[in-house]
């Protein structure tokens, strides 16, 4: 499983967008899920995302945070994007 995650390519950074969903499978049965809340240049210009990530693990406790990264980095790390579930109006 995690093999897979070095074999993939890296999204494209233009890709992400504000509300998009992606996953990170660890070994150890971990999974983050990050969910996108903004993205835009820091004072010096340099591109960031800040996404409210959860991480889960099997029989264990979830948390969540808030969390900023690196455009280009962020895209390296989170190369699987999902499709959020759609709520019932």
């Amino acid at each position: 499983m995690l093999a897979d995650h070095w074999f993939k390519q890296p999204l494209k950074a233009e890709a992400v967008k504000v509300g998009s969903v992606y996953k990170l499978a660890h070994e150890g049965n971990i999974v983050e899920i990050a969910k996108v809340v903004d993205v835009g240049p820091d004072a010096l210009g340099i591109p960031h995302v800040t996404y409210d990530v959860s991480v889960e693990r099997a029989r264990l406790a979830k948390y969540e945070e808030r969390r900023t990264l690196g455009l280009q980095t962020f895209a390296e790390r989170f190369r699987d994007a999902i499709t959020p579930e759609k709520q019932d109006a």
